[in-house]
């Protein structure tokens, strides 16, 4: 079963992308069969800003629609699954994201909740460098929801490093979803990401035990 999923049939089903020439804009859907994708949705880089060492430093990102906020505390320990592929671009230098010369990893993922760590809001996010990566080709990727497989929280200060979430951190976020986005811009050029087979799998239910009590808690089991 499925916490909630996109096959892309018919149409985008209210998928945008952030970050391009436009701070949100529609994505491409595609009816009919290409390579190993069919029926799938697409995103095109139309912004270009590198710095003087080539690094592309405005990344677009798949933003998933609304049916992927909410609570989905349940979905803890279970899967984030989707499948990439590329129709074109450069893919011999996976873009290096610099900034002020420090380098931050690209992220394949970011789940973000605006009413965690009491309002001030949190960011979890699934490094690109802890997967198989991507070349282009298509790659299908199963995240574990969990803490210790290698989600990381971000410190909302670019002075310090992101950090391993704790476990009632990780199921506070899950619990409150504000916003999902997939990772399109992996090259220092133009390129072309295809997207699909997108869904959030459910661990095999443990009953009351599933979610872990200190997450339902009061507020002082997040620090």
């Amino acid at each position: 079963r499925r916490l909630v999923s996109s096959e892309f049939l018919f149409e985008d089903e209210g998928w945008k992308i952030v970050g391009n020439k436009h701070n949100i804009s529609d994505v491409r859907h595609e009816a009919a069969r290409r390579g190993d994708m069919s029926r799938y949705i697409y995103g095109v880089d139309d912004l270009i800003d590198v710095d003087a060492k080539r690094n592309d430093r405005k990344l677009w990102k798949f933003l998933l629609p609304e049916k992927y906020t909410g609570w989905f505390g349940v979905w803890y320990g279970g899967t984030f699954e989707f499948t990439l592929s590329s129709l074109n671009g450069d893919y011999s230098g996976v873009n290096s994201h610099w900034v002020e010369e420090k380098l931050h990893p690209l992220n394949l993922v970011e789940i973000y909740c605006r009413s965690c760590d009491l309002f001030q809001g949190a960011t979890i996010a699934f490094p690109l460098s802890k997967t198989q990566g991507f070349d282009g080709n298509t790659t299908s990727y199963s995240l574990i929801m969990k803490e210790t497989e290698g989600w990381m929280k971000d410190p909302q200060n670019v002075l310090y490093e992101w950090t391993v979430p704790s476990k009632c951190s990780f199921i506070e976020i899950l619990s409150g979803i504000t916003s999902v986005r997939i990772l399109g811009d992996f090259t220092n050029w133009y390129e072309t990401v295809n997207i699909d087979n997108v869904q959030w799998v459910p661990a095999p239910s443990r009953g009351r035990y599933h979610v872990p009590i200190c997450a339902q808690d009061t507020p002082n089991c997040r620090k």
